[in-house]
């Protein structure tokens, strides 16, 4: 399982109402940056929408572990055509939608000293556009658009954090094996996708009821059979 060659962010810039007080940045409207990605990573508050157009499976990194994404293609994103335009009617996922915009995160010796720093792509082709949103007021305030991105990177942030945290209690529980997912093109061209994990229904049934009960209070439960369900859109991704 292999995302871009290449960093999707390339030159990360804290936002600043002094250095950037007239900077304007045209919304993401053109995905070619993104035709390159055959997975990227899937939020758990996503899971109910995304399973309706992708496999939603699970891979495990050296960086972050086991974590939840979405399978767009074999090589690349067969969801992305030649313009540039995400292929009508389709989910596009949060990871995609917060693009040029980051967090930056500063940590301290306590989780409550952790700091987070609004960043943006300069590489971004809508990076200082003149028909782009503006960032700042003449008076250095927030605009109304600046706010909006915020509240979605702080929201991203905590769902990354509580599915990050779901997908350890998969882990906890022993739910996980390991699938394969074979698929043959109308040109008669077979892919073979390996080490994709999935969630064990056999060893679902067989949980200890609290911990039935303890993934269902948690909205963790409805996760993984959003998950299971997915499964059946393999077909989709092929053109």
């Amino acid at each position: 399982m292999t995302e871009a060659t290449e960093p999707l962010y390339k030159q990360i810039e804290i936002i600043n109402s002094d250095i950037h007080k007239n900077l304007k940045i045209s919304p993401l409207k053109d995905f070619k940056r993104f035709k390159n990605l055959n997975s990227c990573i899937v939020l758990g508050g996503e899971f109910a929408e995304a399973s309706k157009f992708y496999p939603i499976v699970f891979i495990k990194t050296a960086k972050e572990g086991i974590t939840p994404v979405i399978i767009l293609g074999f090589d690349q994103n067969y969801f992305i055509n030649e313009e540039g335009k995400w292929r009508e009617g389709y989910y596009i996922p949060a990871f995609v939608r917060r693009y040029p915009y980051i967090l930056v995160e500063e940590k301290g010796e306590k989780e409550e000293d952790r700091k987070l720093f609004v960043a943006v792509d300069k590489s971004y082709e809508g990076y200082n556009a003149e028909d782009g949103e503006k960032l700042f007021d003449e008076e250095g305030k927030n605009t109304d658009y600046l706010n909006r991105m915020i509240d979605f990177l702080r929201a991203y942030d905590v769902d990354y954090h509580l599915t990050m945290k779901f997908a350890k209690k998969l882990e906890e529980l022993d739910l996980l094996h390991t699938i394969e997912a074979t698929i043959k093109t109308p040109d008669n061209k077979t892919f073979v996708m390996k080490n994709l994990l999935a969630v064990d229904e056999e060893k679902l049934r067989k949980l200890a009821d609290k911990d039935v009960l303890d993934l269902f209070r948690s909205g963790f439960l409805g996760w993984i059979y959003a998950h299971l369900i997915s499964l059946n859109n393999f077909i989709r991704i092929v053109r």
